[in-house]
């Protein structure tokens, strides 16, 4: 059975949602600012973008390896509850150290073209995916039992969104004048 061209746009639709809420997170900010921490634990704009592209690249991986299970697992509350975990920023995520951001990156237009390239990536999955994405199963790193390919993809989706945040709670800590020095990183929280 089939993902019907219904759900793999609606699919599409979130990952551009993701995308652009990013894009539109990153308007304007120099590439200074974009270096700047709140405090050593934290990430800058630039580590933001970066641990974004690292999560889509492995996210994507595990996608690829996902295997077929007999019926659909789908569960719209689970979803819910992933999108509604996704989306609150009062619950901090320990990054795993495979996605920790190096911070290698110097300027906000060279790393938010890494996330770029990685998201059409997802997308080329999902466009060319043959199969029902709530049957097909897979592992994520930081979730007990497997995860259907559309829930996958809806935590994909929603990653930006949760960063598009950060980033405005980092940029409103520069506009309040606390952004005047560089704080390296010290440790991978997000």
């Amino acid at each position: 059975m089939e993902t019907t061209d219904t759900e793999k746009r609606e699919v599409l639709l979130m990952l551009q949602e993701g995308a652009d809420a990013l894009e539109v997170a990153l308007k304007d900010i120099d590439d200074l600012a974009a270096q700047r921490k709140p405090s050593p634990e934290s990430w800058s704009v630039l580590e933001c973008i970066e641990h974004l592209t690292l999560t889509e690249t492995g996210l994507l991986s595990r996608l690829r390896d996902a295997k077929p299970g007999e019926e659909s697992h789908e569960d719209r509350a689970r979803e819910r509850k992933f999108r509604d975990l996704a989306l609150d920023r009062a619950r901090r995520i320990e990054a795993p150290p495979q996605v920790v951001p190096p911070g290698e990156s110097n300027t906000v237009a060279h790393a938010l073209d890494n996330f770029t390239k990685a998201r059409c990536e997802t997308v080329r999955f999902v466009e060319e995916f043959r199969g029902q994405l709530h049957m097909w199963l897979t592992l994520h790193p930081l979730i007990t039992r497997p995860v259907n390919c559309y829930e996958m993809l809806l935590l994909m989706a929603m990653h930006p969104h949760r960063h598009a945040m950060q980033i405005a709670q980092i940029r409103q800590w520069l506009r309040d004048g606390k952004g005047s020095t560089v704080t390296p990183s010290s440790s991978p929280l997000e």
